[in-house]
């Protein structure tokens, strides 16, 4: 499961985000899927028992980022995630991507295992560049096999982590004072990134 958050929910919606966020509505990543269900993507209990997406090797799941993703993004913004990896490759888990997948605007994608932990990276690039832009990278603990729970916060010039409601730690971000906007034509993936040739996520 993973959901693309303005608001916040469970632990994280006392934390740092300013109050008046509280109101706004949360843009839910899981609608991209859609029913039936795609290739590859089945049904499977998650997290405390709730119902969960599975992403088999096979599964393609993407749409116009129009159809979810306002074209002018949040300037602060939560990303909440619940996911269990099935492979210890690591792959993105969500991509917003130019009109020809060479560029990822906005995505989450986590690293190949090495030396027993993995780096979550938030990819955040900016109009005018044609360059994926890895704006923070924070490395966990191995999550092959088990559920995990962790939300990333960004807010002014800074990044935060949190890891099962537990602030893990905060990166300084450099970016202009202007809210990402994205072309009419970009794209929006799950569990892939597109035409970018990133590792695609077996997970739930």
């Amino acid at each position: 499961h993973l959901s693309l958050r303005r608001q916040r929910q469970m632990c994280i919606r006392d934390s740092s985000l300013p109050a008046e966020t509280a109101s706004q509505g949360h843009l839910d990543l899981t609608q991209l899927i859609g029913v039936p269900l795609p290739s590859s993507v089945s049904f499977v209990t998650g997290y405390g028992g709730f119902p969960a997406y599975s992403f088999g090797p096979g599964a393609n799941v993407g749409r116009p980022a129009r159809t979810l993703i306002p074209s002018t993004f949040f300037r602060d913004f939560a990303i909440s995630v619940v996911v269990k990896p099935s492979s210890t490759r690591g792959g993105v888990l969500f991509a917003i991507t130019d009109a020809f997948q060479k560029v990822i605007y906005l995505g989450l994608r986590l690293s190949g295992v090495e030396d027993g932990h993995q780096r979550i990276i938030l990819y955040y690039t900016e109009p005018g560049s044609h360059v994926s832009q890895e704006a923070a990278a924070f490395s966990v603990p191995v999550m092959t096999h088990r559920w995990n729970r962790f939300a990333m916060i960004v807010q002014g010039e800074e990044v935060t982590l949190l890891v099962n409601c537990e602030e893990h730690s905060r990166i300084p971000f450099q970016r202009s004072s202007q809210a990402l906007a994205f072309e009419s034509s970009a794209g929006i993936f799950m569990g892939n990134a597109g035409a970018t040739g990133l590792e695609r996520f077996t997970v739930s």
